[in-house]
């Protein structure tokens, strides 16, 4: 079906692309039993939106070729929204984009078509709950180990929408949709999703920009300004979906963006999940983009870090008490045959003199408490994996200040060698799976802890 008019005049002879135009006395009533062009026959109304009513149907045809499965489930404009002058068009525009994105985690689009004074989206039939039932079902959430599955399938389905260059932009708990057959979690509702890409949307025709369908309390801080989309805007969706999921409640009480930034609201910390995942949770739900997780795969590796193997945990383990058990022998050692050292780091160009003269700068640096506290918290941030965030509370930070203190700790060259050796892993793991943004955001963390690292500055030249 042709449904781009060639001229205005053209347009005035078609009064169906204007579905304002339609009679509202003559309203196609969907009830049960209803047969569509003897394709289909409607059962029962399973949702509602703020544009259309959503029915399970039965095709017929299916049923004729005595197919396993003969549900659809058929999205009808409603009478409200058929008012609206461009209704058709967001129908054509949601029909397109289902049909660009294929992925196991989000619906599937048969076909549009028109039935009287109504048009309509024949779509797949998902038998479970919308997440929204399963929230409310939930009142204290869900463990994070029953949650992690849901919450890695809808981040895969906008990461994929992403990649193809859309953004959702009404990513909420009742357009999230869990099959309790397949245990799979879909991604449903299309309808306002724009390009990310400017001249994407200067070639569309019609923009959804003025369409103010948004659902107020999963819409981004810049959403509700009315800003160019942004892949930050489904992030700060997801953040707040995955928050429910897993407490039962919005993170900040169904209010906005806007209004919770005013008051500055902070979410409450979720029981069951360690501090580096309440803080992945809190990045992603900061009120300003530049602040907000950058990718739905950052959102993941902060929620969901790599697990080390257990043989390797306990050899780490170990390793460690040896070292240490050396270090403490080392240090009564040195301590037994020199003279006590200052308690205190003094200023680099200050020496102190002992009753053997001139004490070297390096020793006075590993007996200073500051240097040993930051050392501490520094060791504590790695074993958390914290390499390099939050911000300020991240091992990359306190190593970097002790190195300040004492250029040549060889401890801390040591570990931010590491951290180094860890983004580089990450870098090249992104480039395999052709992720070539977070491919490049992995070599800049890294590049912040050896700037001269040779690993990654090879792979900067690949990630391009």
């Amino acid at each position: 079906m042709d449904t781009k008019p060639s001229s205005d005049s053209s347009q005035s002879n078609n009064s169906w692309l204007h579905p304002s135009r339609w009679n509202v006395g003559d309203e196609t009533k969907l009830e049960a039993g209803l047969l569509i062009h003897q394709h289909y026959r409607l059962e029962e109304e399973i949702g509602q939106g703020s544009m259309g009513e959503v029915w399970k149907a039965v095709d017929l045809i299916q049923v004729e070729g005595d197919a396993r499965d003969c549900h659809v489930a058929l999205k009808f404009l409603n009478q409200d929204f058929k008012q609206h002058p461009d209704a058709l068009k967001v129908l054509v525009r949601e029909f397109h984009r289902y049909k660009k994105l294929n992925h196991p985690n989000i619906v599937k689009a048969y076909g549009l078509d028109r039935f009287e004074n109504t048009f309509f989206l024949v779509m797949e039939f998902l038998k479970g709950m919308s997440l929204k039932e399963i929230i409310q079902n939930h009142p204290n959430g869900l463990p994070l180990k029953e949650a992690e599955p849901i919450i890695k399938d809808m981040a895969h389905a906008l990461a994929y929408a992403h990649k193809e260059g859309l953004a959702h932009l009404d990513f909420k708990p009742g357009n999230v949709f869990y099959e309790s057959e397949s245990k799979h979690t879909k991604v449903i509702d299309f309808g306002i999703a724009r390009p990310l890409e400017q001249s994407e949307r200067e070639r569309t025709k019609y923009d959804l920009k003025n369409l103010g369908a948004l659902t107020e309390a999963y819409a981004s801080y810049e959403m509700l300004l009315n800003l160019d989309p942004d892949p930050r805007d489904d992030i700060y969706g997801l953040a707040c979906v995955t928050y429910g999921l897993l407490s039962g409640k919005h993170p900040f009480n169904r209010e906005n963006a806007i209004d919770a930034e005013s008051k500055k609201r902070l979410p409450k910390r979720i029981k069951g999940l360690n501090h580096q995942q309440n803080k992945a949770l809190l990045r992603a739900l900061a009120f300003k983009r530049n602040k907000r997780t950058r990718t739905v795969d950052d959102f993941l590796a902060e929620l969901f870090p790599e697990k080390k193997p257990k043989y390797l945990l306990v050899f780490l383990v170990m390793l460690l008490g040896i070292v240490a058990g050396f270090a403490a022998w080392y240090q009564v050692k040195q301590q037994s045959e020199e003279a006590p050292l200052a308690a205190e780091y003094k200023p680099e160009n200050q020496t102190e003199k002992t009753e053997t003269g001139i004490l070297p700068k390096q020793k006075q640096c590993k007996q200073s408490t500051v240097v040993n506290r930051l050392l501490k918290t520094a060791e504590e941030y790695m074993r958390e994996e914290r390499y390099i965030y939050p911000p300020v509370e991240n091992a990359l930070e306190k190593y970097q200040k002790v190195l300040v203190v004492c250029p040549n700790n060889e401890q801390a060259k040591k570990n931010l060698g590491k951290i180094a050796d860890i983004y580089e892993g990450k870098a090249q793991y992104k480039l395999n799976k052709g992720h070539i943004s977070a491919c490049q955001d992995n070599i800049k963390n890294g590049l912040r802890a050896v700037p001269e690292h040779s690993g990654l500055l090879a792979l900067q030249s690949r990630c391009q």
